[in-house]
């Protein structure tokens, strides 16, 4: 399955097929309202993620981790395209109905009601896609021992580093 790539950070521990890797600032920690209430550390760097470790990162080495990219599409599906066509297709639905009835505006009643249904559906599904998905570890930037990031342990913020 393809992966799209989402950030780099260090293995910071492994535990069987998992790791947890502290990821390094990027420019989308800009974007997020995390970095911007200075939740997961300064500008955004230091936030801690769980990844599937299929590639066997070891403590210490840099990695990119992404999610699947068939995850992705769902995503974009419901937050994007299904909200759509439910107001389309109530309005379209609405108009029918507005047709044989004699009832002007149903078609905005209906098409609005089924766009904030189709909505709150979409956002229990990307919730539950959210739990299910785990980012994976797509590559090994740079092994334990090669990184030229930091000239000696004392320099590093994670933590058993000293």
């Amino acid at each position: 399955m393809e992966r799209s790539d989402i950030e780099s950070g260090t293995v910071i521990d492994t535990d069987g097929t998992n790791a947890s890797v502290i990821i390094n600032k990027s420019k989308s920690c800009n974007e997020c309202g995390k970095a911007q209430a200075g939740i997961c550390g300064k500008s955004g760097a230091g936030m801690i993620m769980e990844a599937r470790n299929t590639l066997n990162a070891v403590k210490g080495d840099t990695v990119t981790i992404g999610l699947e990219t068939s995850t992705q599409a769902r995503g974009f599906f419901f937050f994007f395209i299904l909200p759509v066509i439910a107001l389309f297709a109530g309005s379209y639905a609405g108009f029918i109905i507005s047709e044989f009835t004699g009832i002007e505006g149903l078609e905005v009643i209906a098409g609005i009601s089924m766009l904030i249904l189709i909505t709150c559906y979409s956002l229990n599904k990307i919730r539950n896609l959210d739990k299910a998905a785990m980012y994976s570890i797509t590559s090994i930037l740079t092994p334990k021992g090669h990184s030229s990031r930091f000239s000696c342990n004392g320099e590093t913020d994670l933590p058993g580093s000293i």
